[in-house]
């Protein structure tokens, strides 16, 4: 009997706590895919949706910086705001509606077979939903078309709705925020939220019943919208001869990927009209920011018209934008992660360019190493720089461009005295800018063959010059150095537990050594495992385990910030990690994409297991050969046990599992063919978990956690034995 009993104790422990612990260490994050309106005016009372998944339990809102409040009103799920009874019942009142307009008897059909002397019963009490025999026949197909056509349903990752209020104070500061919600399965993903100083207009949404029709309106103002399929959004603006007004748009800087659209963001455009409907201005782009931005002179007084909508006339709920119209206002610029004023090397030397200098003989001497500061000023506009160096120097030559913002397309080639092309290059790609999705800046190295005079030729690909075709130009030996991402921003994980963690690493000028990633200034009873990226890695997957009697849970996240450190030359050089979500664009491309802040939740209600190590250390197998891991989980459940190496490293694969009253021993295989390198072996544990619901008797596969990252060598059997 007591056997019994505690069996059935540890399977109602599992059901309550486990599933709490699979979505924290690797399952179901709860994601935000976006936030209608993206902002609102510094003073203001906002109410705003949220679009996303896993959003079932949010109770609580951090929005970063200070000066800003918000409480969680309504959740509604995927399925819509009305159960199945309701949704009957709705349409049975409108079918009722329709009877009696056209006088004729209801015509029943397959769908819906309504009965109009069935009992009412109750609907929630949504406006749209009151009087409903008050509104005309399109606003009626309005309602049904929100309601209950399901063809027009959200896509599931943002068809789960949160609906919160926020409050602006009045010296709140401006500028982009970082909005996170806590739900049931933990943090969210962050989402930008704008606090703007300037009035605000919110546009109608296409599914009101009584859309407001605004007023002409004047500059300085805000517009805050969203474009559904085939829509265009129309605001009538009063203006006046002579202002010099900038219209500039926000929307892939509000929501820079989308994974599921092509080109991968939504690609507005702005179109200015005049009182004939002349178009008289029009932008789908600023340089190569995909923002649309135009600047325009009035002409004379008068009611203008701006038109925001898709280049491709798509839409969808995600699709958000901010338009700004005002004089002298300043076009938003995308800001680049502060390695970039490091990357750039500032202890080095820099010089500005000195025209005429198109030619060799007219080339610019440089002493290396140095960062010319130059521009290319005109259509066919060539640099060329001179410098002397001996026979074995490695040389660097590298632009930074369109890193900066310049449209310059950059094509740099390294030339002899005697005129041969010995290194050449036009893209190099730079992964640390997950902003940009064309990498046009050049960047080549070489061995010097001999000692003499060499030029650096630096021009646009494209022929292409201007005032605007700044560059910065380093030439100088290998300056090497790393840049590192941590991602995700948002890290979800209970007492006690240990979830993954992916730190990418961006190398600079060839250099491929060791970098030790450890927190900085953390709370005491956050813990990294497997905290190294080994030399010639450029991404590792380790782990953060908080620990328990260390750790309390708290309903407020914690701000956790990493570094890396590494011996280049002797020199023991510090780099921050930075923050970033790893988002997808268009089905195919990751990018990195900066957060301001790595936040931390730890989980509270979580009963989870304790999994450790039976030994601490560093493995090394032989390739072809294979090692034991063994680990604890206490208490030990009374169900049957399977484990799997989570995103196995190259060649490693799961062998006989062997598991005892208190644990289990797994064997690690090594393929042959794989050998010489380091990385960090993850094992998730799961088991099946029997649940009671309304059709009987299911299974759960649910997770109980992962060990912390074992760091794992692959030699050869020679390495090995020494």
């Amino acid at each position: 009997m007591k056997s019994m009993t505690k069996t059935l104790i540890i399977r109602l422990w599992l059901i309550a706590g486990l599933a709490g612990c699979a979505n924290a260490a690797l399952g179901a994050e709860p994601y935000i895919g976006y936030i209608y309106p993206a902002g609102s005016q510094k003073g203001s009372v906002v109410k705003v949706n949220i679009g996303g998944q896993q959003l079932r339990g949010a109770r609580e809102v951090y929005i970063s910086g200070k000066g800003a409040q918000a409480a969680v009103l309504a959740y509604e799920s995927a399925a819509g705001p009305l159960n199945k009874t309701q949704q009957d019942e709705l349409k049975r009142r409108l079918s009722e509606l329709q009877t009696r307009r056209a006088n004729t008897r209801v015509r029943q059909n397959n769908n819906a077979k309504l009965d109009p002397n069935a009992p009412r019963i109750e609907l929630p009490d949504i406006p749209e939903l009151r009087n409903l025999e008050t509104l005309t026949r399109d606003q009626l197909t309005k309602i049904r078309d929100k309601f209950l056509n399901f063809n027009k349903k959200t896509k599931p990752p943002i068809a789960e709705t949160v609906t919160l209020e926020i409050k602006i104070d009045a010296d709140a500061a401006p500028g982009d925020r970082e909005l996170r919600l806590l739900t049931a399965n933990g943090l969210t993903n962050p989402i930008v939220f704008q606090i703007g100083q300037l009035p605000e207009v919110q546009e109608s949404d296409p599914d009101d019943i009584n859309p407001v029709v605004q007023p002409a309106l004047q500059a300085p103002i805000m517009f805050n919208g969203r474009i559904m399929p085939g829509e265009t959004d129309s605001y009538s603006l009063q203006l006046k001869q002579g202002q010099k007004l900038v219209m500039s748009a926000q929307a892939r800087h509000l929501i820079p990927y989308l994974a599921d659209a092509v080109p991968g963001w939504f690609q507005a455009l702005l179109s200015l009209s005049d009182a004939s409907g002349k178009e008289v201005a029009n932008s789908d782009h600023s340089g190569f920011d995909p923002d649309p931005v135009i600047n325009y002179t009035v002409p004379s007084n008068g009611t203008y018209t701006l038109i925001v909508r898709d280049t491709l006339y798509r839409g969808r709920r995600d699709f958000i934008y901010r338009v700004v119209v005002a004089e002298n206002q300043p076009v938003f610029e995308n800001t680049a992660p502060t390695e970039i004023s490091q990357m750039l090397s500032p202890e080095l030397p820099k010089c500005k360019e000195i025209e005429p200098n198109d030619k060799g003989q007219q080339s610019q001497s440089v002493k290396l190493p140095n960062i010319v500061s130059g521009r290319i000023e005109r259509a066919g506009d060539v640099d060329v720089f001179k410098f002397s160096g001996r026979a074995g120097d490695e040389i660097v030559a590298e632009v930074y461009a369109r890193r900066l913002g310049s449209p310059m397309d950059s094509l740099l080639r390294l030339i002899s005295a005697s005129g041969k092309v010995i290194a050449l290059n036009d893209d190099c790609k730079d992964c640390a800018m997950g902003l940009l999705t064309h990498h046009a800046d050049s960047y080549l190295t070489a061995k010097l063959p001999t000692s003499g005079v060499y030029f650096v030729q630096i021009s646009d690909a494209q022929r292409h010059g201007g005032d605007d075709y700044n560059y910065q130009l380093r030439v100088s030996p290998k300056q090497p150095d790393f840049a590192l991402r941590i991602a995700p921003s948002s890290i979800n994980v209970a007492a006690g537990c240990t979830v993954p963690i992916t730190i990418f690493a961006f190398r600079k000028d060839g250099w491929q050594g060791d970098i030790d990633i450890s927190l900085k200034n953390a709370p005491a009873g956050f813990a990294l495992n497997g905290a190294r990226i080994p030399a010639g890695k450029d991404c590792v997957r380790m782990t953060m385990s908080a620990l328990p009697r260390r750790l309390r849970a708290s309903f407020q996240p914690v701000a956790i910030q990493l570094e890396g450190k590494a011996i280049i030359g002797g020199k023991t050089i510090v780099r921050d990690v930075i923050p970033a979500q790893n988002m997808m664009q268009a089905f195919a491309y990751q990018h990195l994409v900066p957060a301001q802040q790595l936040l931390a939740m730890l989980l509270a209600g979580r009963n989870v297991p304790t999994i450790s190590r039976s030994s601490s250390g560093n493995l090394r197998i032989l390739a072809g050969g294979e090692v034991q891991v063994a680990f604890s989980i206490s208490p030990m459940p009374n169900t049957p046990i399977q484990v799997v190496i989570s995103e196995a490293p190259a060649g490693l694969t799961l062998g006989d599992i062997k598991t005892t009253s208190i644990g289990v021993t797994c064997t690690i295989k090594a393929d042959p063919k794989q050998t010489g390198y380091s990385d960090n072996l993850i094992l998730e544990v799961f088991t099946d978990i029997e649940r009671e619901g309304a059709k009987g008797t299911n299974k759960q596969h649910i997770s109980l956690g992962v060990l912390p990252a074992i760091p794992i060598e692959v030699a050869q059997a020679k390495a090995i034995q020494q």
